[in-house]
C-alpha cells in the first residue's frame, strides 16, 4: 500500500495553482461586497486571505518536510494530536475540504453556462444539479487513466487557465474608467464594517484561497519533498494572490460596486461592460478552464487522505488498495466523487461555501499549531522562531479571531459544519473498535 514517488515540481506547482483557482474568484467577489460595503476591505480581505495562505503555506512546507506522508492534515494531526483529531480533519477533508468545493465549483459552473442552455434547463434546479454530477462524473473518469496522464492534463488545463485568467484581467484594467470606480472603494465613505461581516467575508475569501495546501497531499509522491515541496506551496500560493488582486480589481474598476453587490456572476457582468459583444464566450471559457482545473487538482489530492486513513485501518480498506499499473488510488477516486454528487444537492451555492470556509480554517488552524508543540531540537535558533513560533502564531491567532466572529454572525452555517463533523463521529468508533479487535 505504497504510492509512488513521480511528481515533480512543476506538477506540484500547477496542482496548488488549479487547486485554489476555482469558481471561487468569479462568484465571492459580490458576495463579499454585501458583507463589507464600499470600503478598502473590499480589496483588502483578499490581501488579507493571500497573507495567511501564505503564511500557511510556509508552516506546511515545515511540516510537509517533517512528515513526507500521503494525507496532509491528518498525516500532520495524527503524530501531535492522536486518531480523533487526525480522523475529523480526514473526515472534514472527504465532506468539506473536497466533496463541498467540488459540489460548488460544478453548480458554479453550470450557473455561468446559463445563457448557453436550453431555457428549460436554465429554469430548473434538477436539471442544473444533474449537470453538475455529469461534470463531476466525467473528470473522475479522465483521472482513471493513470498518474502521469493526470497529472499532465492537469498541468496543460492549469497553464491555459493562467494565461486567461491574467490576460482577462489586464485587458479590462487596460479598458476600463478604473480610476472612477475605484476611487469611492479606496476612500471608504462607507460606515465601518461590521466586525461580524468582516469575518464571514474572510472566510469566502479563504474559501476561494482553499488548496495553497495541496501539494502536502501528495507528499508521498512529491520527488526531493524537502526541496519541491516548499517551493510548489511557496510559488502557487504567490502566483494566486497576484491573479487574485488583478482580477477583483479588475472587477471593481470596470463595474460599480452597486452593480456587483450580492451578485454571483461577476466575472460576465464585468465582461458585458467591457466587451459586450464577446463577454459571453470570453467568460465561459474562462470559467470552464478554472472548473476543471480546480476540479481535477482537487479529485488528484482528495483521495490521498482517504488512502492514508485506510492505510491506519480508520476506512475502509479497499480505499488504501493501488492500482499498480494506472499508480492511482482508484477506489479512493470514485468514492469522492460519489460523495462529491451527493453534495450538488444539499443546498443554495452560498451556503455550501460558508459551511465549508469555517471548518477548512479550523483544521488549517489545528495543523499549523502543531509547529507551536514542536521543541526546539536541534533547530537553528533564526529558523526556530520564525518558523515554529512566529509563522504559526500569527496564524493560529488571526484564524481563531476570525472563526470566533464566524461562529457568532452565521451560527446556522457554522452549526452545520459542526454537526458533520460530529455526523464523522460513529464511524470513528466503529474502526477504532475494529482496529484493536
Amino acid at each position: 500500500m505504497q504510492l509512488f514517488r513521480e511528481v515533480g515540481f512543476l506538477a506540484a506547482t500547477l496542482l496548488v495553482i488549479g487547486n485554489i483557482i476555482g469558481i471561487g474568484i468569479f462568484t465571492t467577489s459580490g458576495l463579499i461586497a454585501t458583507e463589507v460595503g464600499n470600503s478598502p476591505w473590499l480589496l483588502g480581505v483578499w490581501l488579507i486571505g493571500g497573507m495567511l495562505a501564505l503564511i500557511g503555506a510556509i508552516c506546511y512546507s515545515v511540516l510537509a518536510v517533517r512528515t513526507p506522508q500521503a494525507g496532509g492534515e491528518y498525516a500532520f494531526l495524527y503524530p501531535s494530536y492522536g486518531p480523533l483529531p487526525a480522523f475529523l480533519s480526514g473526515w472534514a477533508s472527504l465532506i468539506i475540504g473536497f466533496s463541498a468545493p467540488i459540489a460548488a465549483s460544478a453548480l458554479g459552473l453550470v450557473i455561468y453556462q446559463g445563457p448557453f442552455l436550453p431555457d428549460f434547463v436554465s429554469r430548473s434546479t434538477l436539471l442544473q444539479k444533474c449537470l453538475a454530477a455529469l461534470t463531476i462524473m466525467f473528470i473522475s473518469w479522465l483521472l482513471f487513466w493513470g498518474l502521469k496522464f493526470g497529472n499532465r492534463l492537469h498541468g496543460i488545463i492549469t497553464l491555459f487557465n493562467l494565461a486567461l485568467t491574467f490576460g482577462f484581467a489586464s485587458a479590462v484594467l487596460w479598458l476600463a474608467p478604473t480610476s472612477e470606480n475605484l476611487e469611492p472603494i479606496f476612500t471608504g465613505n462607507s460606515a465601518p464594517v461590521d466586525p461580524s461581516s468582516l469575518g464571514q467575508a474572510i472566510v469566502l475569501v479563504m474559501f476561494s484561497y482553499s488548496g495553497w495546501n495541496a501539494a502536502a497531499y501528495m507528499a508521498e509522491e512529491i520527488r526531493r519533498p524537502s526541496r519541491y515541496i516548499p517551493g510548489a506551496l511557496l510559488l502557487g500560493t504567490g502566483t494566486v494572490i497576484l491573479a487574485y488582486l488583478l482580477m477583483n480589481l479588475a472587477y471593481f474598476g470596470a463595474v460599480p460596486l452597486s452593480q456587483l453587490q450580492g451578485e454571483l456572476a461577476v466575472a460576465e457582468i464585468t465582461a458585458q461592460t467591457i466587451f459586450p459583444t464577446q463577454a459571453s464566450i470570453f467568460v465561459t471559457t474562462l470559467v470552464l478552464f478554472s472548473i476543471l482545473s480546480s476540479i481535477t487538482a482537487m479529485s488528484i489530492a482528495g483521495p490521498r487522505v482517504y488512502f492514508a486513513m485506510s492505510r491506519n485501518r480508520l476506512l475502509p480498506s479497499w480505499l488504501s488498495e493501488i492500482d499498480e499499473k494506472r499508480k492511482i488510488p482508484m477506489k479512493s477516486i470514485l468514492f469522492q466523487a460519489a460523495v462529491a454528487i451527493s453534495m450538488v444537492a444539499i443546498g443554495t451555492f452560498r451556503e455550501i461555501l460558508l459551511f465549508a470556509g469555517v471548518i477548512l480554517m479550523l483544521f488549517s488552524t489545528l495543523t499549523v499549531s502543531v509547529l507551536l508543540r514542536i521543541p526546539r531540537e536541534k533547530i537553528n535558533s533564526f529558523q526556530f522562531w520564525i518558523l515554529y513560533r512566529l509563522l504559526p502564531g500569527i496564524f493560529v491567532l488571526i484564524n481563531t479571531t476570525i472563526l470566533i466572529n464566524v461562529a457568532f454572525g452565521s451560527p446556522r452555517e457554522t452549526a452545520a459544519g459542526f454537526l458533520t463533523l460530529m455526523a464523522g463521529l460513529p464511524l470513528y468508533f466503529f474502526y477504532r473498535h475494529q482496529k484493536t479487535t
